[in-house]
């Protein structure tokens, strides 16, 4: 009796579990947390609450298609924040009202470091999201993350952010993470903000009219910063990330700008019409720059911003391999002189090689510009074929 009372006993307890275990679902539906999704209500609650949830079980918030109104927020480890956007480019013919996605997360107020605040927190994932930052605050970043001493591995994919007061995306001495086929545009800042972060991935993203560059790291504190926060911060590049297959396009001060910064792998990447350097590297050291095509940069700039690759106090960096076209007669933005001036600029080198680098029309001055004080390094072999350009009524344009 007693051996048939235990199997009913481990019956009954295997039965049980199984069916908690099927009553357990994946998803933490926001809306049954009180979210409305309607554009208007303040959704900041339920989306705490469901965040809360999430902690405690499978760990995903699942947001239907809805605008839903938030005040910024601090977002906890090892959770998911889902939603099916669905986002595309613009509504340039009027007939695409859903262009900036169909969930969106839309900010009700400013003051905070970001409307999704990661912090140092651990294993998070943003995934198919529309934000939008409203131009509200000063300096509110779309997404924060910082580490304190372990790698974070957060992930960040599939997301529309726009219209932030600072950058879209800030990793501010961020380790471990995963940018990948993001849209970040209209941001006050920066694309992405690197600042700091390392040791990531930066892959298959379109960066495009941002107020800053596409892509950045300041390399140096901030004017206004603390002695407490300098020293916190601890430095101030970024280093060991693969840039990789990104479209970096019409951003105000240019494309990508890297600033104190180590082993930067940047590969493949379409660096197209921005309003600055194509891509600036000063003080750094080991840096990879190869596949990649420039067409156009230094829009509107003036001196040596008007040049597609510019390095300056550089140590063993690779610039090869890549395709430098200036496209001077280009329609869709007036030429108000042929820029870019100089296809790449280069200046107290130690141990680089620039080499194999095809410069068909890249610049109407120089094609690569040698300002000197370059140590054991390689500069050869770059196919500068330099364009004739005449002025006309309507700007300049390519003779041959």
């Amino acid at each position: 009796m007693k051996n048939i009372f235990k199997l009913i006993l481990m019956f009954l307890v295997s039965f049980l579990v199984t069916s908690a275990k099927a009553q357990t679902t994946p998803f933490l539906n926001i809306m049954d947390f009180g979210a409305k999704g309607d554009g208007f209500t303040d959704d900041t609650p339920a989306l705490l609450k469901a965040m809360e949830a999430a902690t405690k079980s499978e760990g995903t918030v699942y947001f239907p298609h809805g605008n839903y109104c938030i005040h910024p927020v601090e977002v906890p480890s090892h959770i998911t924040l889902l939603g099916y956007s669905a986002w595309s480019y613009a509504n340039k013919d009027k007939k695409d009202d859903d262009f900036i996605g169909k969930t969106i997360l839309t900010a009700l107020s400013g003051d905070a470091r970001a409307l999704l605040d990661l912090g140092s927190n651990r294993g998070t994932r943003i995934f198919g999201l529309t934000l939008d930052g409203k131009n509200i605050g000063e300096g509110m970043h779309g997404i924060y993350c910082r580490h304190l001493g372990c790698e974070q591995n957060n992930c960040i994919e599939d997301c529309r952010i726009q219209n932030f007061s600072g950058s879209g995306i800030r990793l501010e001495r961020s380790w471990v993470f995963s940018v990948r086929r993001n849209l970040l545009m209209f941001n006050g800042e920066h694309g992405i903000d690197l600042t700091g972060g390392y040791d990531g991935w930066v892959i298959d993203n379109q960066l495009t009219a941002n107020k800053g560059y596409g892509l950045f790291a300041r390399g140096k504190a901030k004017e206004g910063m603390s002695e407490e926060q300098i020293n916190d911060l601890k430095f101030f590049g970024t280093a060991s990330v693969m840039v990789t297959a990104n479209r970096i396009e019409w951003n105000k001060k240019g494309g990508i700008y890297l600033n104190g910064s180590n082993s930067m792998q940047i590969t493949g990447c379409a660096i197209d019409h921005n309003f600055g350097p194509g891509l600036k590297i000063s003080n750094g050291t080991a840096h990879t720059v190869s596949g990649n095509l420039f067409r156009s940069s230094g829009v509107d700039a003036k001196g040596d911003e008007c040049s597609q690759i510019w390095l300056e106090n550089v140590k063993g960096a690779s610039v090869t391999g890549n395709s430098i076209w200036g496209w001077y007669n280009r329609k869709e933005y007036k030429f108000s002189y042929p820029y870019p001036f100089y296809g790449i600029i280069a200046k107290n080198l130690k141990g680089c090689v620039i080499t194999q680098n095809a410069m068909y029309h890249s610049s109407s001055k120089e094609g690569v510009s040698d300002r000197g004080g370059n140590e054991s390094s390689i500069i050869k072999d770059n196919a500068y074929v330099k364009p004739e350009i005449e002025e006309t009524e309507g700007g300049f344009r390519v003779i041959k």
